[in-house]
């Protein structure tokens, strides 16, 4: 991939893990979620059954809590790396 490639999409690497299937609530609906990166308590998810990824926050029970769901991998990226501690996703 060329270095011009690289800068048009976000830099997840850092923050790889083994995906790992977490419980998600959106909307009233609880489902199964894919995680695949994390920074702190901060994940980037994809939710399969919606065919769209998400960013949230795992809470005390370590489950996934305050989530937004994205249409596309590289919009849930930049929200997620753009996200702090602090901030809600």
């Amino acid at each position: 991939m060329s270095r011009e490639a690289r800068k048009k999409h976000p830099n997840i690497v850092p923050c790889l893990v083994q995906p790992h299937e977490k419980a998600c609530q959106q909307a009233g609906f609880r489902y199964a979620a894919l995680v695949f990166a994390r920074r702190g308590s901060l994940i980037l998810f994809a939710a399969e059954y919606a065919r769209r990824f998400g960013v949230g926050r795992l809470d005390a029970a370590g489950e996934i809590a305050h989530s937004t769901q994205y249409p596309t991998l590289d919009s849930a990226s930049y929200a997620f790396l753009a996200a702090t501690a602090g901030q809600e996703a």
